[in-house]
């Protein structure tokens, strides 16, 4: 049986994946590739851990460069961990690099965390049998929020700093505030399966919306892009919220 299998969600022809060229060029090759087309994130990663033949599922990007070595230390870590998030680093020094890529990097010394992310993560199938898989409802954006919150009731999640995984955060200031509207529309669904009342969410959103330091920053570019950013966002969970107030009840 095949040691690991990565599924990777994308819509682009297997030529145009650049992950798969750096998983070609990495040392270890007993694994196999679930290249999942199908319409959503979610829907491609359920899919893929249908399709894959062994409990060890990592799930990349399709523009996730894994390190050499990633492989097999990711078959390592999995040998006495169920869950498992790896190091992901903003491969350029541009104005994305620092504050708005921290969370992609838990530090140097390995430990347990409370979240991953789908560009650099493993979940042991035994854990999905557990919990069930990807929550479909949410096509993408804030999906591993979700997912890692149910992880966390059968399972820890163990961070490996050894697992290291190039990943741009975003490919221009355009690109940042669409994909960061994109995700925050689907924040007010998280909220509600968390038990948020209608009333907290609003608040939320309200005091996120007037915080003076949300639009402060230096250099100017820098809170130029932070005030961006807080506007995106709060545009996307009013666009949330909307959805939701106009899904029909029985």
């Amino acid at each position: 049986m095949t040691d690991i299998s990565v599924i990777i969600p994308t819509l682009k022809p297997p030529d145009e994946v650049e992950c798969l060229d750096h998983l070609a060029s990495n040392s270890f090759s007993d694994y196999e590739v679930c290249l999942q087309n199908e319409p959503t994130a979610t829907s491609a990663r359920n899919a893929g851990i249908e399709r894959a033949e062994s409990g060890k599922l990592v799930f990349l990007d399709d523009d996730s460069r894994p390190r050499d070595g990633y492989l097999s230390r990711m078959s390592e870590v999995f040998e006495t961990e169920s869950a498992v998030a790896g190091r992901t680093v903003h491969p350029r020094d541009d104005i994305f690099a620092g504050k708005l890529t921290n969370h992609y990097d838990f530090g140097d010394e390995p430990r347990y965390v409370t979240r991953f992310w789908g560009c650099n993560m493993g979940v042991h199938r035994s854990v999905f049998d557990e919990i069930g898989g990807w929550d479909e409802a949410i096509p993408w954006g804030h999906e591993e929020v979700e997912l890692a919150e149910r992880v966390l009731t059968v399972s820890p999640i163990y961070y490996d700093p050894e697992l290291v995984v190039d990943h741009p955060y975003a490919d221009s200031v355009s690109d940042y505030l669409r994909k960061t509207y994109r995700q925050e529309v689907e924040q007010p669904y998280l909220w509600a399966k968390q038990g948020r009342s209608d009333r907290e969410q609003w608040l939320t959103i309200l005091g996120d919306a007037i915080t003076p330091t949300n639009y402060l920053g230096f250099p100017v570019r820098s809170a130029l892009l932070n005030g961006a950013g807080t506007l995106a966002r709060a545009a996307g969970r009013v666009r949330g919220m909307r959805r939701h107030d106009s899904v029909p009840t029985d």
